[in-house]
């Protein structure tokens, strides 16, 4: 896994915590809505399933054997294998995920705020199949969809426009066989599927300590039909969880645990990722804060708790803001928890191109925050040491008080060093030759060229069809 960088617990902390985690568990358990296939499954590998009241304990050694089964290392799959995504990235750094979820849209041209349309994240894929650190797509939430399938046409929309790995939320039980049916068309088939999972399946905990039917079904059918797990616990600080941060990483990583047990206990060897998604409550307003100092604290304990303790890849915010706009807060937030979480050592971070708390996105923010992720990535690669890196000939072929930018060693490594796309490193003379543009005019002219390019990574015609004839089918069976 990813190293982090620095420490929130030493090592007496950490095992303290794990002990807490397991007896939390094993004494007091979750909540599960009635389910009875779960509770069949969760019986047969030695839980504490209490069918009349939905309470299902995990004894530390049971926990510990589940646990035991969860693969460390897997591939998110993706509609061009090329797009695959090893678990832990073999370069020790992160993948970065585009904003889920949201259903407001700013305008990149004219900055208005407007609804999302299966129009507008169509647009968006486009888009993130020409940034190179965005690996990862979410859904969106499409406004003109019929609602109880909109999930089902938010997917359907991705797989038609790029060949990138996705993140699935199901918004219902009843759309979940659709949203596999999609998948399995965009692999291929069901076994094609397994062996390259091109979507993942967002799992979510109802803090705290409950599972609502619609996650424990998802749980369900993405074990058995071999499509990796997103295990989301997102705990509000002072509101869904406790005030205190240890606290609420305690809860949120039972949570999680309890989702990856179920998967394995329904199919042993099922891929589970980790998503501590922390979030704070302003104490003064009640609002959930998601780029809070709390936040980032909570998020990053989380991750370096279940890394270090579980060996669970993981999977949390690294972009966004509190801001409604994309002003002055906002650059200073994403900035600050892009780098934080990389640090961290997350293997995953999320919500590129969101505003306001995950409620928003903007593409010209996207395309800026695809440069930072770089950055942030940039900043976090492990160093290499050997007498090349050191320099070591450079160094001792050059008199002291020479320089070394005619050396061989210079010439070889001189297209080395990160090289930005819209960040400028002029001087302020040549800026104002250049017409003096704003990094947003000089964004918004690469996401027109961007849009004006070929989209080489849609769907063929076929598949294009298999495609709508599963939504056409779930909009029938839904508005049922």
């Amino acid at each position: 896994m990813i190293g982090s960088r620095f420490s929130y617990l030493t090592d007496e902390q950490t095992n303290l915590m794990k002990d807490r985690v397991f007896d939390l568990l094993a004494g007091y358990g979750v909540k599960l809505d009635p389910h009875p296939e779960m509770f069949d499954f969760l019986e047969e590998v030695g839980t504490e399933v209490d069918r009349y009241n939905g309470f299902v304990k995990f004894p530390r050694k049971v926990m510990k054997g589940l646990l035991a089964l969860a693969p460390n290392s897997f591939k998110l799959g993706a509609r061009n294998y090329e797009n695959s995504l090893t678990l832990p990235r073999l370069d020790r750094t992160f993948y970065g995920r585009s904003a889920g979820g949201c259903h407001g849209w700013i305008d990149p041209e004219t900055g208005e705020y407007e609804k999302v349309t299966t129009e507008k994240l169509a647009v968006w894929a486009r888009l993130i199949n020409h940034l190179d650190e965005i690996n990862l797509l979410s859904m969106l939430f499409c406004n003109d969809a019929p609602p109880k399938s909109a999930d089902v046409h938010s997917l359907a929309v991705l797989l038609k426009h790029t060949d990138k790995s996705i993140w699935v939320q199901p918004y219902s039980a009843g759309s979940l066989e659709y949203l596999i049916s999609l998948a399995e068309a965009a692999a291929g088939g069901g076994e094609e599927l397994a062996a390259n999972p091109v979507i993942s399946m967002i799992v979510c905990s109802f803090t705290p300590r409950a599972f609502k039917t619609m996650d424990i079904d998802a749980i369900i059918k993405s074990a058995k039909a071999g499509i990796p797990i997103q295990a989301c616990s997102l705990p509000g600080a002072g509101g869904t969880s406790p005030v205190t941060l240890p606290g609420t990483v305690l809860l949120a990583t039972a949570e999680i645990l309890a989702m990856a047990a179920m998967a394995q206990a329904v199919k042993p060897g099922s891929q589970v990722v980790a998503c501590p998604i922390i979030f704070s409550t302003d104490m003064r307003t009640g609002r959930s804060l998601q780029s809070s100092v709390e936040s980032m604290r909570g998020a990053s304990m989380a991750v370096q708790f279940i890394k270090k303790a579980f060996g669970l890849p993981t999977h949390n915010y690294g972009s966004g803001t509190d801001s409604p706009i994309d002003d002055e807060q906002s650059a200073a937030e994403r900035a600050i928890l892009a780098t934080w979480m990389a640090a961290s050592g997350l293997d995953i971070l999320g919500g590129a191109g969101q505003l306001e708390v995950v409620t928003s996105v903007n593409p010209l923010q996207l395309i800026i925050d695809n440069e930072v992720l770089a950055m942030a990535r940039r900043i976090i690669a492990p160093a290499h040491l050997d007498d090349e890196q050191l320099g070591w000939e450079a160094i001792t072929g050059t008199s002291p008080g020479q320089h070394f930018l005619t050396s061989k060693h210079t010439f070889k490594h001189c297209r080395e060093g990160f090289n930005p796309k819209n960040f400028i490193r002029m001087t302020r003379e040549t800026w104002q030759r250049g017409n003096g543009k704003t990094l947003m005019e000089r964004v918004r002219e690469d996401y027109k060229r961007i849009m004006g390019l070929e989209n080489t990574a849609a769907a063929s015609p076929e598949l294009a069809r298999e495609i709508d004839a599963v939504v056409q089918a779930a909009d029938k069976k839904l508005a049922e």
